[in-house]
């Protein structure tokens, strides 16, 4: 047996939520965690909608059943099966969709602000660290980096975006042993970031989320 492979087109999926227009000065790309889907997760962040803000919630293509009874259906953004093959296809729907929305917009003056959620975060810092476009800034809310964006290649890349580190002191799915560990790998590394605390488990918190987006 031997395995090969093919390339093919795919469509993907994402939601909007507020309007685009030539006034559009701020985009937020949030990226779900395992098991949810984009028309869903975005509405967590409407409340950041205003005339100059638009909010883009990017949906994994793997989508699958949660259970059994075949009734509701979760994404996934990636598996350990050919992972490299996976981080492309996204890079390339996100790149993609990222241009489509510039060229709706009609300017480059933006502030791109990106918040991975739980699996989303490994997703979003990926692609932040990939590509050559202005970020403002990323969270990674109830999530990790990946070790292999802890390194001297993307030193200078991580120092010009404004790092948030977002979790919650009840969050059961993060234990506080892998807390910790994850906190000393990004101290000996030297990451640049601010770190907030708050009093919930493993979900986005409104008041949370709009008193981070004021302070950026």
């Amino acid at each position: 047996m031997e395995k090969k492979k093919i390339s093919v087109s795919k469509t993907a999926r994402y939601f909007q939520a507020g309007s685009i227009s030539n006034k559009t000065k701020n985009i937020w790309f949030v990226f779900h965690g395992y098991g949810m889907l984009g028309e869903f997760f975005i509405k967590k962040f409407e409340s950041l909608v205003d005339n100059e803000t638009i909010i883009i919630a990017p949906e994994a293509t793997s989508r699958f059943y949660l259970n059994n009874k075949y009734e509701r259906v979760g994404a996934s953004w990636i598996t350990k099966v050919d992972k490299d093959d996976d981080i492309i296809d996204n890079s390339n729907f996100l790149n993609q969709l990222y241009n489509k929305l510039i060229s709706q917009i009609g300017h480059e003056q933006i502030n791109l602000n990106i918040l991975g959620f739980s699996q989303g975060g490994s997703t979003a810092c990926r692609w932040a660290l990939n590509e050559k476009f202005n970020i403002n800034s990323i969270c990674f809310w109830g999530s990790d980096i990946p070790k292999e964006c802890l390194t001297e290649k993307y030193r200078n890349r991580l120092n010009t975006m404004k790092i948030s580190i977002i979790i919650g002191k009840k969050d059961t799915l993060i234990p506080l042993e892998y807390r910790e560990k994850f906190r000393d790998l990004i101290d000996d590394y030297g990451l640049n970031y601010s770190l907030v605390e708050y009093d919930g488990d493993h979900r986005i918190i409104e008041n949370v989320l709009i008193d981070y987006a004021n302070k950026l």
